[in-house]
């Protein structure tokens, strides 16, 4: 057999499995990779620090449900009413995403007056059409996450959607990153 043939043949083949991956990936979420680690207890008890959460694209599969909007439907993502978003706070990019329900969509002017679990949620004067957003976490979130951690979410901030959860395979990611940061 030849030996010079095989490299070449295992390399295209690594890389049409790479391609065939992230094909399929893009086809079933819209994103060539639709992966993030969750850092941080915001979103306890439903997702943990160290979850993998698979994403999946707005633009494809529709707006966020928010919170309000679950309630009456019934529906729940994630042990609640909502959907869970994944957003760039302010837009910026050189933030690290957060992962938060989204509580409501509000067009400019109005205003939110809510009650979830006993707790009361006021928004007054939404300054454009965006979302309202909170952890899940009762001991750390206390508040909305707007005006505190980010402005009301603009859909173009929007990274996904989240939809799956896989406990513990995120911190193949976080623990690098974090020994690397470390170093450096």
């Amino acid at each position: 057999m030849n030996r010079r043939g095989v490299l070449p043949r295992s390399i295209i083949g690594v890389i049409f499995c790479l391609l065939l991956i992230f094909g399929i990936s893009y086809i079933a979420t819209g994103f060539a990779t639709p992966f993030v680690a969750v850092q941080g207890s915001s979103m306890e008890p439903h997702i943990h620090e160290g979850d993998l959460i698979i994403m999946i694209s707005i633009d494809r599969y529709g707006d966020p449900i928010s919170y309000i909007d679950g309630r009456e439907m019934g529906y729940k993502m994630f042990g609640d009413y909502g959907d869970v978003i994944i957003y760039r706070p302010n837009g910026d990019n050189d933030q690290a995403p957060i992962i938060h329900r989204v509580i409501a969509y509000l067009e400019e002017g109005e205003s939110l007056f809510i009650k979830i679990d006993g707790d009361i949620y006021v928004f007054e004067d939404m300054p454009y059409d965006g979302y309202l957003t909170k952890g899940d976490n009762k001991a750390t979130n206390h508040m909305l996450d707007q005006p505190f951690i980010s402005k009301p979410v603009k859909k173009e901030w929007i990274i996904g959607k989240a939809k799956f959860r896989i406990p513990y395979l995120g911190y193949l990611s976080i623990i690098p990153r974090e020994i690397i940061s470390d170093l450096f």
